[in-house]
């Protein structure tokens, strides 16, 4: 199932389905083996646009045809069970290559057989979950074990390194960048290993190609992980860390030292601990949102909340382009995380709002936490056809905290982030989660921020604190950047001198920002607007150029550059 979809019987010969249908069938049951599945799911999963005994004759057919491929006269009965209104195959009878990349994958790190063991599961994996099934119901499986093989990439390339095997680690990263081309954790997999084997040129070029990849997506930076192969830093988990990198990019994990406590974080603690319903994070690109949500993620957990994530940038098109794979998405990541069974039936009677609250209603009734949903990017679902609808679910749920306290929905609190003003994309805000509960505006580092974390880096780097806000502003991943550029032995004369060039240590981020600009010729026109100081333009632009974190309005019709450099890169660039 892994990569493909081929099944042998217990003839040995390869099975042959009469249909697609049947085919769906058996693979559902594999992926649920050992728990029955009622009819009705069934019925909804695969024939939802037939009526009730069309959906019953479908049924009953597939399941026919299901035992002919599988079962021979003498074994009738055996691996297909059909009892008290469900269906479900024989445990102990089926094997296939799922059940054994997760029985495989469950050896510990530490143990004597770990890098055989690592090895057999990643052999296993051969692409996307039975690849040839396009159906809405497979893309939350598809991204459940591509999380899991990709995770898995990357532990074992690191207990590879560890063993002085660095050549076979790059050998397992690169095939895996084939196989997961727009995850992280094969990249950084990669950059590890051959920094490792001493290649810091090919790193850096798979740096690169990370960056590139990443921004074309998602629009994202890469993680601190990715910066710590970079600089040739062990993992944490498989050896020991010779020292703490400052994180120059991606989101701050809840744990370093280097995060920098904002008023943001002591008002989003305030409101979990009032049990707000919603919590809306909003700001520029890279001004902190993930990391203020890991923040708040790692709070609600010593309240004794369970935490579910939802990183909307790392959807693939193919579940975020419909909303019935978005639902099925979502659901299955959320029971996921919860740790609950849940029933993944659809019912196409009754549509994809109602589906989706009857089913998440069930899994939060089946755990006896309080739960926190974590929402990242969800602007990247602005402008589709079902945002409007989502939205609106989101806020329905909110307002069934207060009228009904007794059920599932007072459990739940969702907190949200975004970059782009959601008032340009939904229609009525009214009917939308992004003016009740507590709206927290996340914005650039103080002075007296940077300082707090230019101290982190040792008193030869906070002497120049005062400089480095001159020339960031405060913006947070450019702050990191020049602070991890003095950390490294350069003269603050330097990092002013090179600060806009391409070669300095903002470089690729001034390259990607003249990229953007060119995507879009209203861009292009708009900040050259900017640039000859006009005052007036475009609103609608200029806000597109505020969100994505170029822009500031100072005031009614006023606008600037949000870092100086910006504005002295782009006249040198723009001509």
């Amino acid at each position: 199932m892994l990569g493909r979809f081929e099944v042998v019987g217990v003839d040995g010969q390869p099975a042959v389905f009469r249909s697609r249908k049947v085919g769906c069938l058996h693979a559902f049951l594999c992926l649920n083996l050992g728990r029955p599945i009622s009819n009705h799911t069934l019925k909804e999963l695969l024939w939802p646009d037939s009526d009730g005994d069309r959906q019953s004759q479908s049924l009953r057919r597939a399941i026919t045809d299901l035992r002919d491929a599988l079962e021979t006269n003498t074994s009738r009965g055996r691996l297909v069970h059909t009892e008290s209104g469900s269906v479900a195959l024989d445990e102990d009878a089926i094997d296939f290559d799922v059940r054994q990349f997760e029985s495989l994958l469950k050896c510990a790190v530490d143990s004597e057989d770990y890098l055989v063991r690592a090895a057999e599961a990643l052999a296993l994996y051969a692409g996307p979950i039975t690849a040839p099934l396009e159906d809405d119901w497979v893309y939350p499986y598809r991204r459940q074990y591509e999380e899991e093989y990709c995770a898995a990439v990357e532990q074992f390339c690191s207990a590879l390194i560890a063993h002085g095997q660095a050549a076979q680690a790059v050998r397992i990263a690169n095939t895996a960048l084939h196989v997961a081309p727009l995850r992280e954790e094969p990249f950084i997999a990669s950059i590890r290993a051959y920094a490792a084997s001493g290649n810091a040129s090919m790193a850096l070029r798979q740096f690169e190609t990370l960056e590139q990849m990443l921004d074309d997506n998602f629009g994202q930076t890469p993680s601190e992980r990715a910066f710590a192969a970079l600089d040739g830093e062990p993992p944490s988990g498989i050896v020991e860390r010779r020292s703490e990198v400052p994180e120059s990019g991606g989101a701050i994990p809840a744990e370093s030292r280097f995060y920098v406590r904002r008023e943001a974080d002591e008002q989003m603690e305030a409101a979990l601990d009032a049990d707000e319903g919603v919590l809306i994070v909003f700001g520029p690109r890279q001004v902190g949102k993930t990391s203020l949500l890991a923040q708040v993620a790692d709070y609600a957990r010593e309240q004794g909340r369970q935490v579910a994530v939802t990183d909307f940038q790392s959807l693939s098109s193919s579940e975020i382009g419909r909303v019935v794979p978005l639902y099925h998405s979502l659901l299955h990541s959320l029971a996921t995380q919860l740790d609950v069974d849940y029933p993944p039936s659809w019912n196409e009677w009754v549509g994809p709002n109602s589906n989706l609250n009857n089913l998440i209603a069930d899994v939060l009734k089946r755990t006896p936490h309080r739960v926190v949903w974590a929402m990242d990017e969800v602007d990247r679902l602005f402008g589709s056809d079902y945002s409007d609808d989502f939205f609106g679910l989101i806020r329905s749920w909110y307002n069934r905290r207060a009228l009904d306290p007794a059920g599932p929905w007072r459990k739940l609190t969702i907190a949200i982030s975004y970059a782009t003003e959601a008032h340009l994309f939904i229609k009525d805000m009214s009917q939308s989660p992004f003016n009740v509960g507590v709206r927290v505006n996340l914005q650039d580092f103080t002075l007296a921020e940077v300082e707090d974390l230019a101290r982190r880096y040792g008193d030869s780097t906070h002497k120049h604190a005062g400089d480095v806000y001159a020339i960031t502003h405060g913006h947070p991943f450019l702050t990191r950047r020049a602070l991890g550029y003095l950390d490294g032995g350069h003269a603050i004369n330097s990092l002013v001198q090179i600060a806009g060039s391409d070669e300095g240590p903002f470089g690729d981020h001034l390259r990607r920002l003249k990229e953007a600009v060119h995507r879009d010729p209203e861009t292009l026109a708009e900040v050259r607007r900017v640039l000859g100081g006009e005052g007036t333009g475009d609103p609608a632009v200029r806000r597109r150029l505020v969100s994505a974190g170029v822009l500031l309005e100072t005031g009614p019709g006023s606008w600037t550059f949000r870092v100086p450099v910006y504005e002295a890169y782009l006249q040198r660039v723009l001509g």
